[in-house]
Formats: structure tokens, C-alpha cells, sequence
């Protein structure tokens, strides 16, 4: 595994598409349009006929009703929305979990948290548990992943050594929290387009996963963000409502923090939208599969958690935005509820690869069967939150260590989008009966494992060096200072 990336951006700002293609014509010319990052796993085949290049997009904390897709009224996502316009649309897709790490292993497992194991934040996944990194990588993929949330540093989660690349260079001090790092979203941008042109091989097909932090608390956008929202009347809150990474001394007016969340949206999207911009001027966009996506959402102004996710699985905290435009798969728009877990075996079907059996997900390229959707989320005080999801229908149930049902809720979610009028279940109902055997089945008592190895947060990252012919390539097209 080759880890973070050659040098850093001395600004911000874009890098040029024509900068792009004149630095990748500068590295054919050198011989070097492409430079493995690390050699093929023993077994390795060559890239068959049919195997989609894969550009797997994570915008954290993205919760999909503030997505332009969905029929937001603000303006937050243009690039999203026109890329994604001739896609097919889930309207009604779940994480498995709205924290982060569990969610990203069931989009790279296509397991439940319960079955892969990784229920916590700073918990590092288990050798024995594959992904489908590890399978594309036997097939001949070249596999590369830039992230920039700290819990997904390869020290925190493990997930950097399935990788050939991996680039968890997180070195941005969040201004509450001393010990978290993050990545702004221009810098992911920058270090994405940087291996698409120098690390990228022409001869194999490739996975991108480009994970970005940005609508995460707390709700700073930058200077430069492309659009300021406002609002006519101030919603007063109990800033003691909001949590401590989150709340902004004096601010008591929780719009604010909405217009706030929502700009950096706006800001992620500008730089998903170079992104794909750099993408589509490489030749790479019309054949390749675009997959965006998000972790989980975030809660605004709904029930008894404001700004912050990770408590319950209401709506807010577990619906996501999931997308896939790939030029073979009918665009339109799917009712019928997913999984983020489906996106793993997703990903072996557009490379052609089999999809081993006993997996929790499904393959979102054919017909997508109604079935069940489970997630989870932590409950105050201890214990967990389970959600199932039946159409357009709710059953959620609380447990504490003893996994015994302490309390069961039903929502009709089109009569009650909001989640304000629960319905009681009794024992007997089959969306009780089939969380309670779900919980029982449940190794980690209150979904918290007996033993696990524990990950570290990372301190600022250090790039590996560059060669000094790239640096002064780089620094020639504006991509660096002279400093």
C-alpha cells in the first residue's frame, strides 16, 4: 500500500482542467503516464472485457431531503444535479448506521454492522472480514482511496492496507475538538485529480473512492463558498442543545446553523463538480460507473438531537442521497428502499466479478426486488435504536446490553413523513417479531463488541516526498508555490 499523497496545494483554489490535461501530456512525454503504486497481489489477473473504471463519491453527512435531486429549494448541489440528472435516482435509500465507520464498511462489505462487526467510531475492521476492495484488487483493479474525516485514517479504521493507495493526509485542525483532523473538500479535490493523472495506470481498470467531510459539524464554510443562504426569521434555540463540536459561541438561532450546513454543502458540491469536470476531460466520465453517495445524515431542527447524527434512526439521521450514473444502467428514479450495503456487490457486478452469496446487500444495476431495510443507531443511555424499513413504513425498536426490547415504534412514513406520531407495536406484530430475532441474533450485546482493536486518531499527516522533476512540473502549471 503506497499511503498519502506527493505535496500540497499552496492555495485553495481550482486547479485549471487545462492544467490537468497539459500535465498529464507532460507525463506521457516523460514515460511516465502512469506509474503503479504498489505491485499486484499474488493471483492477480489481467483486466477482463467489461470492467468498468468505478468512481465511488462519500460526501459525509449528507442527508438527502437538502440534495437538489430530492427537491430541495436551495440551490446546494447544481454539479451534483446535472451530472446525475441522466442517472438512476434512489429515492429512498438507508445507511446502515448514521455514524461513520460502520456505514462505510457495509458500503465496502455489503454487510450489516452487526455481521461485519465494526459497530464503533476508532474501531479498526478485522483482517478476516473482506471487502470488495480485496476482490477488485485480485481481479486486476488498481484501487485508490482519498479521505478526509479522521476516523478513516488507516490508524483508525484499518481500511488504508486493502487499498493500493490510500491517502489519509487529514491534517486541518477542527476548531473544538483539538484531538480531530479533517480535510477540506478543495484539498480532496486536488489530491483525487493528482493520482487520476500521475498514479493512475492506463492499462488496468480503477476504483476511486473520494470521501468528503465538508457539511460535517461544525458548520464553517469557507470564504470562497460559491453562495451565501439567509433567512427571514430567526428559529431561537437552547444552544445547549447543540453539541459541543458543533455549537458556535452566541449563536442561538438555529436557521443559522441550517444556512451554515448548507453552504457547505454548496461548497462540497463545487469541488464534487471539478471533480467530475477533471474526470470527464480525461475521457474517463460517459464510460465510467459514478457511484455518489453519502454516510448518513445529520439532524437540523427534528425531535430531541439537533445538528449531530449517530442517536436514533429517524429519518434525518439515516435517508441518503445515492445516485449511479453509468452509460449501460437505465436511468430513472427507484422507489422501492435500498441499502448503502447494496453498493458492494454493485461494485463486483459492474466489474464483472461474482457476488458471493450470504451477503445483506444487492446488486442496484437490475431489478430492484422490495425486501426489507435494517440500520441502527445509538440510544441514550446505552443500548441501541433498530430500524426496519417496509416500503413506506417504519418499525424501530430500542435495547438496551440485555438486547431485550425495551420499547417499539411503527411510522407510516406518507402520512407521517416527519416521524412526529408514533404507533405502538405489540410482540406479536411481524415487524416486531423480526427485529426482536434480529437483536437476539446479534453478537455484540447493545451493539458493542465484547473485544475489538481499538484504532488511534492520527495527527496531521506527512506527504511522502516528490521527485524533484514532478515538483517543478506541478509548480509550472500553478499546482504549488515556489516555498
Amino acid at each position: 500500500m503506497t499511503r498519502r499523497m506527493t505535496i500540497h496545494l499552496s492555495i485553495g483554489a481550482p486547479v485549471a482542467i487545462a492544467g490537468v490535461l497539459l500535465l498529464a501530456a507532460a507525463l506521457t512525454a516523460a514515460g511516465r503516464n502512469s506509474s503503479p503504486v504498489a505491485k499486484p497481489l499474488a493471483g492477480d489477473a489481467a483486466s477482463g472485457p467489461g470492467r468498468a473504471n468505478i468512481l465511488f463519491i462519500c460526501v459525509d453527512t449528507l442527508r438527502a431531503d437538502h440534495v437538489g435531486l430530492y427537491g430541495y429549494a436551495r440551490a446546494t448541489t447544481p454539479h451534483v444535479d446535472a451530472f446525475f440528472g441522466t442517472a438512476r435516482v434512489f429515492e429512498t435509500a438507508y445507511a446502515t448506521a448514521p455514524i461513520t465507520t460502520p456505514s462505510v464498511v457495509s458500503a465496502l462489505t455489503g454487510l450489516y454492522p452487526h455481521r461485519h462487526g465494526v459497530r464503533l467510531l476508532m474501531q479498526r475492521i478485522a483482517p478476516e472480514v473482506g471487502t470488495v476492495v480485496d476482490d477488485l484488487r485480485r481481479a486486476g483493479y488498481q484501487t485508490a482511496a482519498v479521505v478526509s474525516n479522521a476516523v478513516l485514517a488507516d490508524e483508525a479504521c484499518g481500511l488504508g492496507e486493502r487499498f493500493d493507495f490510500y491517502d489519509d493526509d487529514v491534517e486541518e485542525r477542527e476548531p473544538f475538538r483539538e484531538e480531530m483532523f479533517e480535510r477540506r473538500a478543495a484539498r480532496t479535490t486536488d489530491a483525487a485529480i493528482r493520482w487520476l493523472v500521475e498514479d493512475r495506470r492506463v492499462d488496468r481498470p480503477h476504483f476511486l473512492w473520494v470521501h468528503y467531510i465538508d457539511p460535517h459539524g461544525p458548520y464553517r464554510p469557507p470564504a470562497d463558498k460559491p453562495v451565501d443562504f439567509s433567512h427571514e426569521a430567526p428559529v431561537p434555540i437552547d444552544a445547549d442543545r447543540v453539541p459541543d463540536y458543533s455549537r458556535e459561541p452566541g449563536l442561538a438561532d438555529g436557521q443559522e446553523y441550517v444556512d451554515r450546513y448548507d453552504e457547505e454543502i454548496a461548497y462540497t458540491d463545487r469541488e464534487v463538480g471539478r471533480l467530475l469536470e477533471t474526470y470527464g476531460a480525461l475521457g474517463l466520465a460517459q464510460s465510467a460507473a459514478v457511484i455518489f453517495f453519502s454516510d448518513h445524515g445529520e439532524s437540523m431542527l427534528e425531535h430531541e438531537h439537533w445538528f449531530r447524527h449517530q442517536m436514533n434512526v429517524y429519518e434525518e439521521m439515516v435517508r441518503i442521497p445515492l445516485a449511479i450514473r453509468f452509460h449501460r444502467l437505465a436511468r430513472g428514479r427507484v422507489s422501492v428502499p435500498v441499502s448503502n450495503a447494496d453498493l458492494a456487490p454493485t461494485v463486483l457486478d459492474l466489474a464483472a466479478l461474482p457476488v458471493p452469496a450470504g451477503l445483506d446487500g444487492r446488486s442496484l444495476l437490475g431489478d430492484i426486488e422490495p425486501r426489507d431495510i435494517f440500520c441502527e443507531g445509538r440510544a441514550d443511555g446505552g443500548g441501541l435504536w433498530r430500524g426496519l424499513v417496509r416500503g413506506r413504513h417504519k418499525a424501530t425498536a430500542r435495547h438496551g446490553m440485555s438486547n431485550v426490547i425495551r420499547a417499539a415504534r411503527s411510522f407510516d412514513l406518507t402520512a407521517d413523513p416527519g416521524e412526529l406520531h408514533p404507533i405502538s407495536l405489540e410482540p406479536d406484530d411481524p415487524a416486531w417479531v423480526m427485529l426482536a430475532e434480529l437483536i437476539a441474533a446479534d453478537p455484540d450485546p447493545g451493539g458493542v463488541p465484547e473485544s475489538y482493536q481499538e484504532g488511534e486518531l492520527p495527527g496531521p499527516g506527512v506527504a511522502r516526498p516528490s521527485s524533484p522533476e514532478m515538483v517543478q512540473r506541478l509548480r509550472s502549471l500553478g499546482y504549488v508555490g515556489s516555498d
